[in-house]
């Protein structure tokens, strides 16, 4: 068996203001085209995930919401998990780890700095090092021979999908 994580940093979101809710930021036009545009190839290329752990911000259930499109039928496993908005690397890791008790394909949508943490965290060193940053709108797609352990770092990265790599974002 093998276990696959999807790690997804929200799209690009409308820009913090000091006036605002940083929770309560939408994304911005171009951050919609590219969730789309990142759910389309998802569709295409991967397999559905089993589970879904997203952080309860607009930005991140904003960005899950083409997913969620493609693949209706996994609106029954998706969980927004209050911990997951600012979560440290170790929450992230225990989150994932109870995740994959059940799970053998699991999506994970939240933010930075967490999500780079657990990306280079989990990887094996020589793809984390090539590795400088998870800008907004990166999905990565992990896959762990045999079941996920999060000391490891037996991560192997099967696809690395940045906004750039769509053309008008």
């Amino acid at each position: 068996m093998t276990h696959q994580l999807y790690l997804l940093r929200h799209a690009k979101a409308e820009p913090w203001s000091p006036l605002g809710n940083d929770f309560s930021r939408p994304l911005s036009s171009k951050g919609n085209c590219h969730a789309q545009r990142a759910a389309e190839w998802a569709k295409e290329v991967l397999p559905p995930p089993d589970t879904i752990l997203c952080s309860p911000a607009k930005r991140t259930r904003e960005t899950l919401g083409p997913f969620l499109s493609h693949w209706p039928q996994l609106l029954a496993t998706t969980d927004y998990i209050d911990s997951m908005y600012g979560a440290s690397l170790n929450m992230l890791l225990t989150l994932a780890t109870d995740a994959f008790s059940y799970s053998e394909r699991l999506l994970m949508v939240g933010h930075n700095p967490g999500f780079e943490n657990m990306l280079m965290d989990v990887l094996q060193q020589d793809q984390a090092v090539s590795i400088h940053k998870m800008a907004t709108g990166t999905l990565a797609v992990i896959e762990f021979p045999g079941n996920f352990q999060r000391d490891a770092r037996k991560g192997k990265l099967l696809h690395l999908i940045r906004r750039k790599q769509f053309s008008d974002n």
